[in-house]
């Protein structure tokens, strides 16, 4: 098998196994990747709009507006209006940013284990192909 095939083949065997088990592992706060993801972004870059964060996951900001608002309804993130009263800014409220932590803790422990055996050097390659061709899509 030619070994671009064999590099999306192994993605695609351990995508959907691993967005499970995390699922699972965000289950007791009430959260999905998706929510997860709206969340990192905010911890790691700030407050961002709804069409931001829309950018970010390559989404419809409807579906955005979805997640957001769940996460509203968990305490995790407030809405602010922005300059113009049109824009909402979204941020992590203090529960938000607890919770974050928590959460952190036990994802870096289950990629840990996941990449356990692996070299600095190996990680690093993977992840700078997996780079490259997402920003080829």
């Amino acid at each position: 098998m030619e070994s671009y095939k064999q590099l999306f083949n192994e993605y695609i065997a351990m995508y959907r196994p691993y967005i499970n088990k995390l699922n699972a592992l965000l289950a007791s706060y009430n959260l999905t990747t998706a929510q997860w993801s709206i969340m990192f972004l905010i911890f790691r870059e700030g407050a961002k709009t709804i069409g931001d964060i829309s950018l970010y996951q390559n989404v419809e900001k409807p579906t955005t507006t979805k997640l957001v608002q769940k996460l509203i309804d968990l305490g995790y993130v407030e809405i602010h209006v922005g300059n113009d009263k049109r824009v909402k800014i979204v941020q992590l409220s203090e529960e938000g940013a607890k919770v974050y932590g928590q959460v952190r803790e036990k994802i870096d422990y289950f990629q840990k284990g996941l990449s356990e055996g692996i070299s600095e050097e190996e990680r690093l390659v993977v992840a700078r192909v997996l780079k490259e061709i997402s920003s080829k899509l």
